[in-house]
């Protein structure tokens, strides 16, 4: 079996780069990603994510780019998700972390330096900081996240597919948009989709229905004539997470609405443009915010975050980004622009892009215009 993104190669280069002999993953989605695992709360049977309060799942990458894998006793297909050959299984918290400090001792670590994920509970932290004083913990975050952000074939196509889904839950709530139909009856369109389509489950169900609280839908808003309604959807298959938004609305669309996605949509394609190896995301960023005030007025959110497992790794570009390095060849981005409208809430565009040698490629397909009914 091979690993879906984990390089070896690469695992060895950064823990070079870092200057870390070895890094050490605890969250459910850095184990997934190191070991295949399902860890996640997606997993046809999410028990292991269910109970990792209980029975923790901890990875060991060394810096030759093995990996040895602690996990659940009673967990008994190891080899059939795995690539991971080196595992033990472990019974309790205790006995987990009795096993890992013997596993860093017989790995020779004990005083040497050591990535941990900031979100590693504090008993394994503490536990491992008394067990080893000698050694030298520190935030191994930028590490796991820099393997993540470059992509394989099979991310790619993994994200590709949980994009179509998406894609495929929005027309289907577009094409039951009439007068009186309710946030709820739409989330539900949306959820059975996304099931009947062969995700897992859903990553987020954002939306909006005139100016209702995108985050919080489910509350009976009921669709009225001239409300814009935006879909934000993002699926998850085999793992991996998509984000597609459009908007659309019953009877005549706002004028205001229709000057705001016109603008946005010129924004977005200003950013893929500039969307290549190389560019500086802080100058990609000003750059298109320059271009957004020569077309309209008032506040416009432009983002471009990698996606992957997560819906937002991290931020590349936009007013709080959080990588300053040059944008990399297989990068996955989803590049977002998006106004907040008055009387009508968000109005914006967003989709999935590639970063390829010359450019980027676009991985959604739904045409980027207000959808009227």
């Amino acid at each position: 079996m091979e690993p879906i993104g984990y390089n070896k190669k690469r695992a060895i280069e950064l823990l070079e780069m870092f200057n870390l002999d070895a890094l050490i993953a605890t969250t459910p989605v850095n184990v997934f990603y190191t070991t295949g695992i399902p860890t996640l709360h997606v997993a046809p049977n999410p028990i292991l994510f269910v109970l990792y309060n209980q029975y923790p799942s901890f990875s060991i990458i060394t810096n030759d780019g093995e990996v040895f894998l602690l996990i659940w006793a009673l967990y008994d297909s190891v080899d059939r998700f795995s690539w991971v050959k080196n595992y033990e299984r472990v019974g309790s918290p205790k006995g987990g972390l009795k096993l890992l400090g013997e596993k860093l001792e017989e790995f020779g670590l004990k005083n040497k330096k050591i990535g941990i994920e900031t979100l590693m509970p504090r008993y394994q932290s503490e536990f491992l900081r008394n067990e080893f004083p000698d050694a030298s913990f520190v935030d191994g975050d930028n590490v796991f996240l820099e393997m993540r952000l470059i992509k394989s074939e099979e991310e790619i196509n993994r994200i590709r597919k949980s994009t179509q889904i998406a894609e495929q839950a929005i027309l289907n709530c577009i094409e039951s948009l009439k007068e009186g139909i309710t946030d709820n009856e739409l989330l539900q369109i949306a959820r059975s989709t996304i099931i009947n389509e062969g995700a897992e489950g859903w990553d987020h169900l954002t939306m909006n229905i005139g100016d209702s609280d995108p985050e919080a839908p489910g509350v009976g808003t009921i669709v009225k004539p001239g409300d814009m309604i935006r879909f934000d959807f993002g699926a998850v298959w085999k793992g991996y997470v998509s984000d597609v938004s459009r908007d659309a609305v019953v009877g005549q669309a706002p004028e205001k609405g229709v000057k705001a996605m016109e603008n946005m949509i010129k924004v977005q394609e200003f950013c893929l443009e500039n969307l290549k190896p190389g560019a500086d995301p802080k100058e990609l960023y000003n750059g298109a915010y320059k271009y957004y005030k020569q077309l309209g007025k008032g506040f416009c959110s432009i983002i471009g975050h990698s996606i992957g497992l997560e819906t937002e790794e991290t931020h590349i570009f936009g007013p709080g980004h959080t990588y300053d390095d040059p944008i990399k060849e297989n990068m996955v981005l989803d590049v977002e622009a998006w106004q907040n409208v008055r009387g009508q809430g968000l109005v914006g565009i967003e989709d999935c892009y590639r970063i390829t040698s010359t450019g980027c490629e676009r991985l959604s397909s739904l045409d980027k215009e207000i959808f009227v009914k």
